[in-house]
C-alpha cells in the first residue's frame, strides 16, 4: 500500500517494495540512496500491467574447468556515491559488498574511502551441482522502463505485484536489454530494496547497466525466484510487523529533479520483539514511471512503538518527480 501526504499512516509491508549509504542526519536517520547523481524528475501513481507469467531460469548443471580466482578490484568513494549504486554498478548485490568489506560502517561513508569491490556473483566459484529446479510463484510485472544515464549507461525499473494470497520472499529477477539488429544480449540482476512482497501489494525492481549499451533495445524482465515466506506461508512477528508513519513531510524541489523526505517510523503488531526497520522510499514520474529509489534502514534495534526519526533525499534518473511513495518492513 502507497503511503499519501498525511498526518498518520501505514506503510504496507513488503510488505505495504537501493541500500544505499546516504546523507546522515543528526538524530540517527541514515537513508541510503540510489542514483544520487543524475538528473532527477517527479512521478504518478504507477498503474500495474499484467505480463506473461516468468519462467525460472535452470541452474547450471555442467562441471566447470577450474579457473584462477580473480583479483578483487577496488572502489574510491567519490561525492554522492553510495553502497547500493557503487553494488549496482558492479552488478553485486550489498551483502556481497557488505561481505567484503566487513569493517566498512556504510552509514559513515565519505570520499576517499576504498572499497573492495569482489567478482560478480558466479565468476569465482563453479555453478552449484544439483540445485533444485522449483517454479517461483507466478508473479506480475509492470512494463520495465529504462533511461539512458549520463553516463552513458542505462537505468531500469519495474514494479512486481503479488497476486498469490500469502507474502513471499526470496524475490530475484533479471532484466535484459536485447540489441534487435544482432540478437545479442545483455543480462543484470534486478534489485530489490526490501525482502518481503505482502499478498496483493507491489514493490520496485531496478538495474544499472555500464556502458557500452545497444541503441533502442528489446527490454525484458524474468522472474527467478519468490517463494511463500519462510518456505511455509507464514510469517514471524516481525515479519507481519505494521510500519506507521508519522508527521510525513515530502517536499518536491522547484525543478523536480529531486525530493526531501522528513518523518519518523514506528512499527507495531509484534509485541516484544525488537527490530530494524527498513523504509523504501520511490520517486514516480507524471507518468507513473519510476524515476528514483531510496532507502532508509533504522542503524539500531527498535522496540514496538518506539519512534525513529529519519530524513532522505531522493533524485530522479530522467522526468520530474511527480511523487513519492513509502514503503516499510520490519526485520531482525
Amino acid at each position: 500500500m502507497r503511503i499519501m501526504k498525511m498526518r498518520t499512516f501505514t506503510v504496507s509491508l513488503l510488505t505495504a517494495v537501493l541500500l544505499l549509504s546516504g546523507c546522515q542526519q543528526a538524530e540517527s536517520t541514515q537513508a541510503s540512496s540510489l542514483f544520487p547523481d543524475e538528473a532527477l524528475t517527479p512521478f504518478a501513481t504507477p498503474t500495474v500491467t499484467a505480463t506473461a507469467t516468468a519462467t525460472l531460469v535452470s541452474a547450471p548443471t555442467e562441471t566447470l574447468v577450474p579457473t584462477i580466482t580473480p583479483t578483487p578490484r577496488t572502489h574510491i568513494v567519490q561525492g554522492n556515491d553510495t553502497l547500493f549504486e557503487i553494488a549496482a554498478k558492479n552488478d553485486l548485490t550489498l551483502d556481497e559488498i557488505k561481505a567484503a568489506n566487513p569493517d566498512l560502517n556504510p552509514y559513515l561513508l565519505g570520499p576517499g574511502t576504498v572499497i573492495i569491490i569482489p567478482a560478480p556473483n558466479g565468476q569465482s566459484h563453479s555453478p552449484t551441482q544439483n540445485a533444485p529446479d522449483v517454479t517461483p510463484y507466478p508473479m506480475t510485472f509492470s512494463d520495465p522502463q529504462c533511461t539512458p544515464s549520463l553516463s552513458g549507461g542505462t537505468y531500469c525499473f519495474a514494479e512486481l505485484l503479488n497476486p498469490q494470497p500469502m507474502m513471499v520472499d526470496s524475490l530475484s529477477a533479471q532484466f535484459s536489454l536485447t540489441d534487435i539488429a544482432t540478437g545479442e544480449a545483455l543480462t543484470r540482476p534486478a534489485l530489490v530494496p526490501l525482502n518481503r512482497l505482502a499478498s496483493g501489494s507491489q514493490l520496485p525492481l531496478f538495474a544499472y547497466f555500464p556502458p557500452p549499451v545497444p541503441v533502442n533495445p528489446q527490454i525484458g524482465l524474468q522472474l527467478i525466484t519468490a517463494a511463500s515466506v519462510n518456505q511455509t506461508g507464514t510469517p514471524t512477528a516481525l515479519q507481519s510487523a505494521v510500519v506507521m508513519v508519522d508527521q510525513s513531510e515530502i517536499n518536491i524541489s522547484a525543478n523536480g529533479l529531486s525530493a526531501v523526505v522528513t518523518t519518523q517510523v514506528r512499527f507495531e503488531g509484534a509485541e516484544g520483539a525488537a527490530g530494524k526497520i527498513w523504509i523504501a522510499a520511490v520517486a514516480y514520474d507524471a507518468a507513473g514511471e519510476i524515476v528514483g529509489i531510496r532507502r532508509f534502514v533504522s542503524p539500531n534495534a527498535v522496540n514496538p512503538g518506539e519512534w525513529v526519526p529519519f530524513s532522505l533525499n531522493i533524485y530522479s534518473i530522467g522526468e520530474k518527480i511527480d511523487r513519492v511513495d513509502l514503503f516499510g518492513e520490519v526485520n531482525p
